[in-house]
């Protein structure tokens, strides 16, 4: 006992000096670090004070509105002291997880020996109970905005972590300690798998959290980080955000070998299911929504124009063929029709399709990494059978290095993005004649 209070009192005086030579301090730390890197050392410096400060400031407007509350209704009740555990209550919701309990024991215990029967008890510890849940659900949501920066699994980890090595000081310091780890794991790459463990930012970005989950055969949970994506995202940026990439990256593991055959179907057949399910976000007429429609009607079509005919030719497999039907859902129906024909067709055959349907435009999709080649190849075969063709080439998820390559071979226009794509299609098709 005694040594754990020879521990605090030592952690109490160190933070107070520490706090009266903060300037001193800082300036050794630079130093230490060194002058080459006295950028970094100020970003992390100010980043920590300043998540340090916004904790203490809004945990103390909690707790204070927590304390006032706890205070008057326990005087309502007549429960003697009200001032003193409010008081207490608001103090000791500063030591995480240990502290709002507490709060509630102290006042609890005394109401039972105070009141009469089971009635005022029970009312005293609901009261506490109910303002509790309004601090954690409405107060510091609210207030907070931004949070400390750390997760809750990482803080307790921490917390346990500080309890051990301090005590019931390193308890009440475990959040502010935690944070300035955090901070400066973020700026010394050497620490950054602790930022990574304790940090609340996101570390996975959400088109490789969808792969990861095609991949592990969940489509109800990659099926959530879809709908979770639209409700942040216009709707028409679901397909280059999180669905091309996906497919980028199956294309890139399975030509590695990392992966077997029956596991590209499976991820494949997941995509197109959720692809079909995509196609309810659009209206009952048969538009899209804004904004996916503000660029097709940027340049009005006269009332009675047919519908501009597009044939999407996947170039080399199925992803190609899915990242045709994912554009096709971003054209307006009312005015265009894409027609995708199957990826097992050899060039020659989708020449003889070309030439038997006559589409005013012809868009070939081969998704990176690979591909280029026969992209070239088809485009000049194309080029050369049909001279007027408008050929477009989507190159969706790619780099825009090789967009000389496809021009030289015949392509009018070639896109890295299916909204780009969309967009060349719309300008594209108010030149053609009628």
């Amino acid at each position: 006992m005694l040594e754990r209070m020879a521990s605090g009192g030592l952690v109490i005086v160190l933070v107070i000096f520490m706090l009266i030579q903060r300037e001193n301090l800082r300036n050794r730390l630079i130093r230490l670090i060194g002058y080459g890197r006295v950028t970094i050392t100020t970003k992390a410096l100010e980043e920590a004070a300043q998540r340090i400060s916004r904790y203490l400031l809004m945990q103390s407007i909690i707790n204070a509105s927590f304390g006032i509350a706890v205070c008057i209704a326990l005087y309502l009740f007549g429960l003697p002291y009200a001032f003193l555990w409010g008081f207490l209550a608001a103090v000791l919701r500063f030591i995480p997880y240990v502290g709002p309990v507490a709060a509630a024991l102290l006042p609890s215990v005394l109401s039972m020996a105070v009141f009469p029967g089971w009635t005022w008890p029970l009312l005293v510890i609901a009261t506490i109970i109910v303002l509790e849940l309004i601090n954690n659900m409405i107060l510091e949501p609210l207030l907070y905005g931004e949070s400390a920066g750390v997760s809750e699994v990482g803080l307790l980890i921490a917390v346990a972590f500080w309890t051990w090595l301090w005590g019931p000081i390193g308890l009440v310091l475990s959040t502010p300690l935690t944070v300035c780890v955090v901070v400066i794991s973020k700026y010394m790459p050497q620490l950054d798998f602790i930022g990574v463990l304790m940090s609340d930012e996101p570390v996975i970005e959400p088109s490789i959290s969808y792969y990861q989950r095609l991949l592990a055969m969940d489509q109800d949970e990659a099926t959530e980080i879809v709908e979770e994506h639209l409700k942040s995202h216009p709707k028409e940026q679901i397909f280059d955000d999180l669905l091309v990439p996906a497919l980028n990256y199956l294309k890139r593991d399975f030509a590695f070998g990392k992966m077997a055959d029956n596991e590209q179907q499976s991820v494949l057949q997941a995509t197109r299911e959720i692809i079909e399910d995509l196609d309810v976000f659009k209206t009952e007429n048969g538009s899209l929504p804004a904004p996916a429609a503000e660029m097709a009607t940027a340049i009005q079509t006269p009332e009675g124009t047919p519908k501009v005919q597009i044939m999407g030719c996947p170039v080399r497999d199925e992803a190609d063929e899915l990242s045709l039907l994912m554009l096709r859902q971003l054209l307006d129906p009312l005015r265009y029709e894409l027609e995708v024909i199957g990826d097992e067709l050899l060039a020659a055959e989708i020449i003889d399709q070309i030439a038997e349907k006559k589409p005013a435009l012809v868009c070939l999709a081969s998704l990176p990494p690979g591909g280029l080649a026969q992209t070239r190849y088809l485009c000049k075969r194309l080029r050369t059978r049909f001279p007027d063709s408008k050929l477009i080439v989507g190159r969706w998820g790619g780099r825009t290095d090789n967009s000389n390559a496809l021009t030289d071979a015949g392509a009018d226009r070639i896109g890295n993005k299916i909204i780009e794509t969309r967009d060349q299609i719309v300008q594209l098709s108010q030149i053609l004649p009628h």
